[in-house]
């Protein structure tokens, strides 16, 4: 059995320490849970969880029977961090919940964490260290890598989604719409047509602000 680390200790890390424990009680016991990497080793000290900080993400060294877990939700910090790791030979396992909808005829690429209440349906193509909490993907949905999509998005049919966006809670994509890289969008946000690489956007219908 692999020896399992979660990276990151906030709340997105301890999300995935929920999904892990939810897949040990409707699957049986998966990894052997040795607890959380992260560089504030007193990050969970005020905070109730029967796992700890067991080292820094910094100092990690992989062992032969280790796997990492991504807790971590920001797209450029998770690419950043992941690039690092895997520079020393860290190898990630994906996390995916056991009460989701995967479809058919879908692509998931390394490192996915996937929460309960997802469903996709056909012809989906999600890259590499994806974090996709209770959303929904249409058909010939793409998503590229270190993207995160909130809980409650309604991703709808042939939308592009390019690397490191992130997407906020009750968002919409309408179909065909193109959300760039590195693009930001805010919560209820409602996308009809495209936000541009780098750009945040707000409101219905959501339009680029400067921040």
């Amino acid at each position: 059995m692999k020896n399992l680390y979660i990276v990151g200790a906030s709340g997105c890390g301890r999300e995935v320490l929920n999904i892990i424990k939810d897949i040990h009680a409707i699957r049986g016991v998966q990894w052997n849970i040795v607890g959380f990497l992260d560089d504030d080793l007193q990050a969970l000290d005020s905070i109730d969880c029967d796992y700890q900080v067991v080292g820094t993400i910094k100092d990690y060294l992989p062992q032969a029977n280790d796997v990492l877990a991504l807790g971590i939700a920001s797209p450029q910090v998770k690419e950043k961090i992941v690039a690092m790791l895997k520079a020393k030979g860290a190898v990630f396992q994906s996390i995916i919940h056991p009460y989701v909808a995967l479809g058919r005829f879908n692509t998931i690429g390394e490192g996915a964490v996937i929460y309960s209440g997802f469903g996709m349906t056909v012809n989906v193509k999600i890259g590499d260290f994806c974090t996709l909490l209770a959303c929904g993907l249409g058909h010939d949905v793409e998503v590229g890598d270190f993207s995160t999509i909130s809980s409650w998005c309604n991703i709808m049919g042939h939308v592009k989604i390019g690397n490191r966006v992130f997407m906020g809670g009750n968002c919409s994509a309408a179909p065909n719409a193109v959300i760039e890289d590195d693009a930001y969008v805010g919560v209820g946000s409602v996308v009809l047509r495209k936000v541009k690489a780098g750009k945040r956007a707000f409101g219905n219908p959501a339009r680029e602000m400067e921040f």
